[in-house]
């Protein structure tokens, strides 16, 4: 009720009852226009008096909470989707969403346990009863990123709002990102590592990389694969030898460190290539990862579970590379910024 209103009734009531009545009036007017005010004020300091519902409930992080050691210990809105193997957990994705991420986990998942050989889920992968994998969908948080630890992985929702169309725009893709940081939970179960901030001397980056990179599902697609794109790669001035990368501090800039995935996805591929590489297998693969189980260093592990050093790998890197791609026979030019480009906000 502005200053005109007031104005127009004391007018109106001098015209008609006289000056005193008026008084009366403009007092009276006054007070209910205090009283009005007084109510609105009330209204909007406490807006939640308004709302016929009530504000939605936030509960805490949940397994990645010990996971992520706090860093990442996001609240999520008490609504988790449950499967056969995974929980899906969100800050607002839709039931839908979450119901159609946990199919999609359930597939690579299947996928995975054979290509590990696990023939028991329940010993190999710790399945006890009533336990799940967890995966969080981050709708809102910005940046996006996947990050995978020893009991589940974080990946944008399907329905993700800071990123739109993020599953749509490429579902092949999103399928890959999945299968990555499901491979670095199958690393974290089979090492018997059990939590990431609990394991120092864990697997390389290069190694556990280039092996999410190369189990994902994606070939030429997201690895260095011909000649021409590991020349342009190495060439860089700015690149170190992608083997010298034993943690996260090694990387010369890390904001660049998505270049260095598709190049340990060739590392990867070059150890596990029967035909023209080293010539492990995954047998080989699993007795490293039982001989860091039992207590060995990734180090130790590697060289007498491979038959060669990791010191022997790096230093004779270039010439076993050069070997290699000249083997496969795969010169295209291919698209080395793309796939350097995907792995940002991958871990």
């Amino acid at each position: 009720m502005g200053y005109s209103t007031h104005r127009s009734i004391f007018f109106g009531v001098k015209r008609w009852f006289g000056p005193a009545a008026a008084g009366r009036a403009f007092r009276l007017t006054l007070w209910l226009s205090a009283a009005l005010l007084l109510f609105s004020c009330d209204r909007k300091s406490n807006p939640t008096s308004a709302r016929p519902d009530p504000e939605p409930e936030i509960c805490g992080a949940e397994q990645w909470g010990e996971d992520t050691g706090g860093w990442y210990a996001y609240t999520h809105d008490c609504h988790p989707y449950q499967g056969e193997h995974f929980t899906v957990y969100s800050d607002g994705s839709s039931q839908a969403a979450r119901e159609q991420l946990a199919g999609l986990a359930e597939e690579k998942f299947d996928h995975l346990v054979p290509e590990f050989l696990v023939q028991d889920i329940v010993e190999e992968l710790d399945f006890t009863e009533g336990y799940t994998y967890y995966i969080y969908a981050d709708q809102n948080h910005d940046p996006v990123r996947a990050m995978g630890y020893r009991n589940g992985f974080f990946i944008g929702a399907i329905d993700c709002q800071t990123v739109p169309y993020y599953y749509t725009r490429d579902p092949w893709w999103y399928g890959c990102i999945i299968q990555h940081e499901l491979t670095h939970v199958f690393q974290f179960t089979l090492t018997g590592c059990p939590s990431n901030a609990a394991c120092p001397y864990w697997l390389g980056v290069w190694f556990r990389e280039g092996q999410a990179v190369y189990m994902s599902g994606g070939g030429p697609g997201i690895r260095i694969t011909s000649l021409s794109e590991f020349r342009r790669w190495w060439e860089d001035e700015d690149h170190i030898n992608p083997i010298g990368i034993h943690r996260w501090t090694d990387f010369p800039d890390p904001d660049r460190g998505g270049e260095y995935y598709p190049m340990f996805g060739l590392a990867y591929a070059y150890l596990i290539d029967r035909a023209r590489g080293h010539g492990a297998g995954m047998a080989d693969m699993r007795n490293l990862f039982q001989l860091m189980k039992e207590g060995q260093g990734f180090f130790e592990a590697f060289e007498q579970a491979l038959g060669m050093s990791v010191a022997e790998y790096q230093e004779n890197f270039y010439a076993m590379m050069e070997t290699y791609l000249s083997r496969t026979g795969g010169d295209g030019p291919g698209d080395l910024a793309g796939k350097m480009a995907r792995f940002e906000g991958i871990r």
